[in-house]
């Protein structure tokens, strides 16, 4: 056992220096040892549909594979080891896909060149779907459509021709004009536990309106229960020009901040910036 052989205020002094000095090498320690932010990858822009999407993927650690099912269209990040943690950003291609603008801009553009079987196919494929409608603006965007491609038919069946591109350049107003909200497309898109082939491993715990990406968005909190463990289950939805894109995070608590900055990457470039990248 050891003694002060000092007595009076330098002893004192001393031992709280060791204190103190013990005290901030404990703190130096625990700020090395604490994980650094994980490095996201350079941004990549994605068409997946007409609207352009940019992001950082996340690090190495996080292997990629093409995500194409359930009609969305997007890329998936697994992350190495983790025990089926993935990040996943994608788009609702099915949906965009029921847009015909482009269809019409060019029957609008090559219509009077195209051969007469040609002309009459590309019409049929311009017109609007009308089964199960995302909403009644969308049913009446169809009907009004296909109103305008029956008089471009008539009228080209009837080589009435001066006409026909008046009809064409109508149709194109109406299909231009209408794009799905978020509104109308939450419904469809939004985890519904029912609506999953196992309901009873999904619980829902937090959704809200939010801003995201400088856009309006809308955020949700769940849970899912795999046979290993509960694991955190995140998805935000945006609907820009139309198109509807999510991004999803399936892990543990401990990898939610990469995800979050994976999503905080995220742009929506418009069409000509992209197409110049």
């Amino acid at each position: 056992m050891s003694r002060t052989t000092r007595v009076g205020g330098a002893a004192i002094h001393v031992a709280g220096a060791l204190v103190a000095g013990a005290a901030a090498l404990a703190i130096a320690i625990g700020a090395g040892c604490a994980k650094a932010p994980e490095r996201l990858r350079p941004a990549e822009t994605f068409t997946w549909v007409r609207q352009p999407i940019a992001f950082s993927p996340p690090s190495e650690q996080w292997y990629r594979e093409g995500d194409n099912g359930g009609g969305m269209l997007g890329v998936r990040f697994i992350l190495t080891g983790g025990g089926g943690q993935c990040i996943s950003v994608l788009a609702y291609r099915m949906m965009a896909d029921r847009d015909r603008s482009e269809a019409l801009r060019g029957l609008v553009a090559r219509g009077g060149s195209l051969p007469r079987r040609l002309f009459l196919d590309s019409l049929s494929l311009a017109r609007p779907r009308t089964e199960d409608p995302i909403s009644e603006r969308e049913s009446a965007m169809a009907r009004e459509l296909n109103a305008a491609l029956d008089r471009a038919m008539e009228d080209y069946l009837s080589e009435r021709t001066n006409f026909v591109s008046g009809d064409l350049e109508a149709a194109l107003r109406i299909a231009s004009a209408y794009e799905p909200t978020m509104e109308e497309v939450l419904p469809r898109v939004r985890l519904v536990p029912s609506r999953m082939q196992e309901p009873e491993r999904w619980r829902i715990a937090y959704e809200r309106d939010t801003t995201l990406a400088g856009l309006p968005a809308f955020a949700s909190d769940d849970t899912l229960f795999t046979p290993e463990r509960p694991l955190l289950y995140r998805e935000v939805f945006w609907v820009v020009h139309g198109c509807a894109f999510k991004a999803v995070y399936q892990g543990t608590d401990e990898n939610l901040k990469t995800f979050y900055r994976v999503v905080d990457s995220i742009r929506f470039p418009e069409v000509a910036d992209a197409a110049a990248k």
